[in-house]
């Protein structure tokens, strides 16, 4: 989700800096109107430069556009090293900036899913500990039922055989006391 909202503000930050690039009509006019007069040895110096700066900023935005953020950054962070005073260089920084968070966003993600893994893994591994441990009680539990059911029979037996020894003892003290 993070990652979609931070893909969406670099879209938008693409066309704000596209819109940006565009100069106002009325400088274009300007310099339709420069371009018929004859140059001055120092614009076709500084021609070049900005046609490197937009040549790297065009480039970097591409990479972006692609699979490979981290070539864009290379190439924002290179026109922010080669011409430090470009007109580009609040743009370019703004790309490094998102590229960074996205990656940031990116290793998160990653971390988020491995710990949600992770946790699957062990609640899944609990559930089995925990089933286990349930039919080992419930084992247990029945073992239990059958001693004490076992030894209450035998108990009664017991209480029986009781009842009968002393049956028998009174008897026999009986017939020694008519044998007397």
């Amino acid at each position: 989700m993070r990652g979609r909202q931070r893909a969406a503000g670099l879209l938008v930050l693409l066309f704000l800096a596209g819109c940006a690039a565009t100069p106002p009509v009325q400088k274009e006019r300007e310099s339709e109107r420069e371009s018929t007069r004859v140059k001055p040895v120092e614009k076709s110096v500084t021609e070049p430069v900005i046609v490197q700066e937009e040549g790297l900023l065009s480039e970097g935005i591409a990479l972006l556009g692609g699979s490979d953020p981290l070539k864009a950054r290379s190439a924002f962070s290179s026109l922010l090293q080669r011409h430090p005073k470009s007109r580009w260089r609040s743009a370019a920084e703004a790309f490094i900036r998102l590229i960074d968070a996205a990656e940031a966003s990116r290793r998160e993600s990653r971390q988020e899913r491995l710990l949600l893994e992770r946790a699957q893994t062990e609640q899944g591994r609990l559930l089995q500990e925990n089933s286990q441990l349930r039919k080992t009680v419930r084992d247990l539990t029945e073992r239990l039922q059958l001693e004490t059911t076992a030894l209450s029979q035998e108990n009664d037996q017991l209480k029986k055989d009781l009842q009968r020894l002393k049956q028998l003892e009174i008897e026999l003290q009986k017939r020694e006391r008519m044998l007397r």
